[in-house]
């Protein structure tokens, strides 16, 4: 039977051709922990802040994307319209979890899809497993259960939302799905945090140029070992293009310094999003507490 294999990029493509995944595989090609995720966008209205956003910062021009993302979306509904059965594969990291609950969430109730949910006990990735062992995991797949469509809608519209705040019931835990609140808790931490007003990405990124990392790639590297690894090479250096205030080319400033060691607060000129949450130039409107748990609003 005809299968649509969806995935979390082109890297996976090779080894699900391997596992003998017969249809056709399909890359979900996306960052949405980077930039703007506005709410109440319908999915062609997305496509356009998307796109527009991507352009801005890759050897891509913005009808080039935009194509690439209506194709992607075209395939997806034409699969639903059919009955065509769906395979899910994705990891348990943020860059992927909030691709799957961008997809889940558009799912009608009772589609015939079924998910792939590697590295939530034990981390791994998709490319990391052999071929005959991703064959049985799609073989054993089980069908989305309605609990994990209604949990993709919330937390859909969580992260979307103009106020962090709704991420929080989302990263207290998702029993449905436990990848997506322990994903979301990430999320959170990439707010500014109380006393440096870095996020947990750039204070890691500045930590590791201050501890001796030589250059942009050992700082990637160093900021990326995490337990669930998620931050792309393009991410890293847009970043650190923006924390450029606090380096003297690889070298963290007297101002990073202290700014690291929370003596100053960071105040970035440039705006960023954290989906629908817009954090302007300047102080931030809102932060993450680290010592309480949860989101701080500025006085």
């Amino acid at each position: 039977m005809r299968v649509l294999h969806i995935t979390n990029g082109d890297a996976a493509v090779p080894k699900l051709r391997a596992a003998r995944a017969e249809g056709d595989v399909l890359p979900w090609r996306e960052v949405l922990h980077d930039g703007p995720v506005p709410p109440g966008l319908d999915p062609a209205a997305l496509r356009a802040v998307r796109a527009r956003f991507i352009a801005d910062r890759a050897p891509y021009s913005e009808a080039v994307v935009l194509a690439d993302m209506e194709a992607r979306d075209r395939r997806l509904e034409a699969a639903l319209a059919a009955g065509e059965p769906v395979l899910l594969w994705f990891e348990a990291d943020l860059y992927d979890v909030l691709l799957l609950v961008q997809i889940l969430a558009r799912l009608p109730d009772a589609a015939p899809v079924r998910l792939v949910l590697v590295g939530q006990e034990a981390w791994t990735s998709v490319t990391a497993l052999a071929a005959d062992e991703l064959a049985r995991l799609g073989r054993e797949a089980p069908l989305v259960s309605p609990a994990q469509l209604a949990l993709a809608r919330s937390a859909w519209a969580a992260f979307t939302a103009e106020r962090p705040r709704a991420l929080e019931p989302v990263a207290a835990g998702t029993p449905a799905l436990p990848a997506v609140g322990q994903a979301f808790r990430r999320l959170l931490e990439e707010l500014p945090w109380t006393g440096s007003g870095l996020s947990l990405t750039e204070q890691r990124l500045l930590g590791a140029l201050a501890a001796g990392a030589r250059s942009r790639e050992q700082a990637f590297h160093a900021a990326n070992a995490e337990e669930r690894p998620f931050l792309g090479d393009a991410t890293a250096w847009d970043t650190l293009d923006r924390l450029a205030p606090l380096l003297d080319g690889d070298r963290v400033n007297e101002r990073g310094r202290a700014v690291l060691a929370g003596a100053e607060e960071w105040r970035p000129a440039e705006e960023r999003w954290i989906g629908g949450v817009r954090l302007p130039p300047g102080r931030p409107p809102y932060y993450w507490d680290p010592v309480a748990e949860r989101v701080a609003v500025a006085a």
